[in-house]
């Protein structure tokens, strides 16, 4: 096929006819749905199975509905050891039905760690083969030696700048901003191919605050009515950067695909549909709301406005389907973007930063076969 020809971390020139290196985007694009299409018709995941291999691994959970915390697991010693695969595949299997695990303590984690965790727990799973490491727009990190790593953010916070930005400090009364609803999101959603798995490795820490907050996907697709959830289940939303326009980034952006063959081009705009299916799980979860989208797709803006804001409540309005994770130096924290919402908390006062390694999954797709977590658990909705 086509798209395994691509290099993910080539350069690639772009041109307004596709690509000088002879790989025609458009054509590219094509195949690689063509691909997806045939995928899910033939042969749709079935749900994926925990073995024991984690039992010696003490958990907690950080509540009923999401959130678990590994207490004493070496994630580096994990991918050295034989029964690496056994192991990453069931954490992945964790991570999507807990849609956040955290992992304190792993001052021996490399970014290269980081990278082959992440490949590993996509590719043990559901992972497409046509999928890798996402690569970021703009934001991609230099190392020492002056090398560009694509796959790599490092996500540096200047304090001062973002808390006027973000928290509305330093404006008149008139502007400051006093709700950090639109801050919650998934990963890439404005991308064909969004993310599936994010890795954030905590490296510095404020003396207090920071703190990210998680929500389930999942419960959130569960407070639905039948008939609402059902109505839902025919729309797509589309999703984009607010304020978004190709021009402003095409000079300066990656110029390469960013994880997927369908991820190319200036234009950071996609349609998926408002409810999807966790190919790990098997469970419905709400995709549609959150920081990148733009309007519900069909409808007229008034219709639309009025889903966005009560799905946009859920999450807010709900804090049964929410966990706040506190930070620590070298905490890292792994959540899987088809189960779960996050926002940041502008909050602290001295630096604050990470490592971010982020993987490409499939095209959000909904399986009239899947079920909602209540009911594949047994829980009373």
């Amino acid at each position: 096929m086509t798209s395994a020809t691509i290099d993910p971390h080539v350069e690639y020139k772009m041109t307004t006819n596709g690509l000088t290196n002879g790989i025609d985007i458009v054509a590219l694009k094509a195949a690689a749905r063509a691909q997806v299409h045939f995928e899910l018709e033939s042969s749709l995941p079935t749900p994926l199975e925990l073995t024991r291999s984690l039992k010696a691994y003490p958990t907690s959970d950080l509540t009923p509905a999401i959130g678990t915390t590994f207490e004493k697991i070496d994630i580096h010693a994990i991918l050295n050891s034989p029964e690496c695969d056994a192991k990453i595949r069931d954490l992945a299997i964790i991570i999507a039905r807990r849609g956040v695990c955290v992992f304190p303590n792993q001052a021996d984690l490399t970014i290269e760690d980081q990278k082959t965790l992440c490949h590993k727990l996509g590719r043990l799973t559901c992972r497409p083969y046509s999928s890798g490491l996402n690569i970021h727009p703009l934001n991609q990190s230099t190392m020492p030696d002056g090398s560009v790593d694509p796959a790599l953010a490092t996500l540096t916070r200047d304090p001062s700048k973002k808390l006027v930005k973000q928290a509305g400090f330093g404006f008149r009364f008139a502007k400051q901003k006093q709700s950090g609803a639109d801050g919650w999101h998934t990963d890439c959603s404005y991308e064909n191919v969004p993310a599936d798995f994010t890795l954030l490795h905590m490296k510095t820490t404020p003396v207090t605050g920071g703190d990210t907050l998680f929500a389930s996907a999942y419960e959130m697709y569960d407070l639905l009515s039948t008939p609402y959830a059902k109505f839902l289940e025919g729309l797509n939303a589309t999703f984009t950067p607010p304020g978004h326009t190709p021009e402003n980034i095409v000079d300066r952006m990656w110029k390469g695909p960013r994880g997927s063959p369908e991820n190319v081009g200036p234009e950071l705009c996609a349609s998926h549909t408002i409810i999807r299916t966790n190919p790990v799980t098997g469970w419905k979860a709400l995709y549609g709301t959150g920081h990148h989208m733009e309007g519900v797709d069909g409808l007229a803006q008034e219709e639309s406005d009025m889903i966005k804001h009560h799905l946009e409540r859920l999450i807010t309005d709900n804090h049964q389907l929410q966990v706040r994770v506190k930070w620590a130096p070298d905490t890292l924290v792994v959540w899987d973007n088809r189960s779960c919402y996050h926002t940041a908390t502008f909050d602290y006062t001295d630096e604050r930063s990470a490592n971010r390694i982020c993987g490409c999954g499939e095209k959000p797709y909904l399986d009239v076969r899947s079920s909602s977590r209540r009911y594949a658990l047994g829980l009373k909705k």
